[in-house]
């Protein structure tokens, strides 16, 4: 063969080889991106079936048969889940590898391999039962696997759901009726209630423990199954904390960190100074949040250690009122609540619920302040966590002496010890908490109209209480002294307060007698065979989201029930969103007419 013709096939060779690598090359990169952006809607897609399955599963009733084909269906899940993971790591560019990022991946890598393993080495088909304890302790590993597997899918890719745009009221406002419409499908399940309820009960107290208000129209403890009330414990953690704050703080454990436009609408909620503080007070929120519930637990497990209650019914028992109280959602476990012979006039658990009860009314703001380790913020309380401190003791000292002296016969029937408690625990209750040692129908007109003014106050801003706010209550104060004197500023102590927050202030005033003035006119057509007093009790205790009755939410009709969660939807989100919704505008001209006098008064 001549060289020429050699020199060309060489030549020929060459190219075809350029062309293989350079579009091998190519088709990595195609691949590398493709698998970079469609990874996490696979994930996310594994995790809503991991969750449909998990509801199915625990949620009805099934034969043995079915229950364990759904088993083989989580483990085909869990081994799809482990492939992506795999795929995930392999598609990782290697000198951007972060392993803080890839530790959970990791670890559920490990768990779905140990997962088949078990079932492989240890588990026969013909050995289906669920007396087997092999069977039962795979199921419930499964199970776990599926839930912290969709816990960590939604929250990786919550751009999806939770409605991040930049405007933070409409993500809260959405993400809230998320939870809402969730929560409702959940407590109709048939494993959720002993006895069947209607979808506007469901909604009901679904919005109640959302909203973290307490209110049901039956009793917890005969209707919800142990599921159901394990339903209604996650809802009223959620609604305490906010489903923003929840996920945000799983994303931030499992990777580097949020998006700028996250970051600035936590910042938003937050209140935070900067953003690159937002993550950190993100983090001590929910930690502080879950070391003092679970402080609450331990303390309640001990105080309660001699009712007739089981080990894992006194443990639960503990968790759920430690979180109830903390969250100010006052739901109650218990028969006749905390009104019962053991609970009404015990000082050691009524000491610790009130202290919950205090702590989460107080705001996340203040009593990050007040354990902060830096000394400059122990002696440096900023204005709104002083207001919030001498706001709540004052009201803490004025609403017990009230209620006293505005049912003064009624107290004096009972010991002087269990005067004193009651009526304390009774004045630090009615700021959004729910909880009540004595019947509340007992009580006089009076001591009822001072009730609903200490639950129209409720707690401090960014807390899980409700209510007007106790430094909206401070801010309208000072600016009508203010104004009786002539000035044109607000001032207190050493500060002078800015326009903008007592505008915001004003304006949460009036929108909340606005909704007062509509909502129980509503309610007085639509209840006519309830007493008006009654009704009014009700309506406010939904509006600071206390969830204390006077016993009539059961014998609401279908329009007062819809019209009660509306405004304790309302009084929650008021919680949040008063100051994003209100916040500065860019200034504008604002044009100026000719001034006209009006007479007032």
């Amino acid at each position: 063969m001549p060289d020429q013709t050699k020199f060309k096939i060489l030549k020929l060779l060459l190219r075809l080889y350029r062309t293989i690598f350079t579009n091998h090359k190519n088709w990595q990169f195609h691949l590398h991106n493709w698998i970079e952006k469609n990874l996490p809607f696979f994930e996310m897609v594994l995790g809503v079936l991991a969750l449909f399955s998990l509801v199915y599963t625990q949620g009805f009733y099934h034969e043995e048969a079915e229950l364990f084909h759904f088993i083989r269906y989580d483990r085909w899940l869990a081994t799809t889940y482990s492939i992506l993971i795999v795929v995930k790591l392999i598609n990782v560019k290697r000198k951007n590898i972060d392993f803080r990022e890839y530790i959970i991946d990791i670890f559920f890598l490990l768990l779905f391999i140990f997962i088949i393993t078990y079932r492989i080495t240890f588990l026969h088909e013909y050995e289906l039962n669920t007396e087997n304890s092999g069977w039962v302790t795979y199921t419930v590993i499964v199970q776990v696997a599926m839930i912290l597997a969709s816990m960590v899918s939604f929250s990786n890719n919550r751009n999806y759901w939770l409605f991040f745009t930049t405007n933070s009221t409409a993500m809260i406002f959405g993400s809230l009726l998320a939870i809402i419409i969730i929560g409702t499908s959940l407590l109709m399940l048939p494993t959720s209630t002993n006895t069947p309820i209607s979808w506007v009960d469901a909604l009901f107290t679904t919005t109640s423990a959302v909203c973290v208000t307490g209110l049901a129209p039956f009793n917890v403890s005969e209707v919800l199954t142990f599921r159901g009330q394990m339903v209604l414990m996650v809802l009223f953690q959620i609604g305490g904390l906010g489903i923003v704050t929840l996920t945000t703080f799983i994303a931030l454990s499992i990777q580097k960190g949020v998006k700028t436009k996250e970051e600035m609408i936590i910042q938003d909620m937050m209140e935070s100074e900067s953003i690159s503080s937002t993550s950190r007070i993100l983090k001590g929120i929910v930690s502080i949040t879950l070391t003092i519930e679970m402080i609450g637990a331990i303390a309640l497990y001990f105080a309660w250690i001699d009712l007739d209650l089981t080990t894992s019914e006194l443990i639960f028992a503990s968790i759920f009122h430690s979180i109830s109280a903390f969250c100010n959602a006052g739901f109650s476990i218990f028969p006749e609540g905390l009104q019962g012979a053991a609970f009404a006039t015990d000082w050691f658990s009524s000491s610790i619920i009130m202290l919950l009860i205090i702590v989460g009314g107080l705001g996340f703001k203040t009593y990050r302040e007040m354990i902060s380790k830096r000394k400059k913020n122990r002696r440096h309380l900023s204005l709104q966590s002083k207001l919030s401190l001498k706001m709540t003791a004052m009201l803490i000292v004025l609403g017990t002496v009230g209620v006293f002296f505005t049912d003064y016969d009624y107290w004096m029937q009972k010991s002087g010890g269990d005067i004193l408690l009651q009526t304390l625990f009774t004045s630090v209750t009615c700021r959004t908490a729910g909880f009540s040692v004595v019947e509340i129908g007992d009580l006089s007109h009076a001591t009822i109209m001072m009730m609903i003014l200490l639950m129209y106050i409720g707690g401090a801003p960014n807390s899980t209480a409700g209510g007007i706010k106790v430094t909206t209550v401070a801010l309208l104060f000072s600016y009508f002294w203010a104004l009786v004197r002539g000035k044109s500023t607000v001032n207190i102590g050493w500060n002078t307060v800015q326009k903008a927050s007592i505008r915001r202030a004003v304006i949460a005033f009036m929108v909340s007698i606005l909704i007062s003035f509509v909502s129980l006119f509503i309610l007085t057509l639509s209840e006519k065979h309830l007493d008006l007093a009654d009704i009014t009790f009700e309506f406010f205790s939904a509006l600071g989201t206390a969830g204390l009755s006077r016993g009539i939410t059961a014998d609401l009709s279908i329009v007062g029930k819809l019209t009660i969660s509306f405004v304790m939807f309302s009084g929650k989100i008021g919680l949040f969103t008063l100051v994003s919704l209100l916040g500065e505008d860019e200034e504008s001209f604002e044009y100026r007419y000719p001034e006209s006098p009006i007479l007032v008064g």
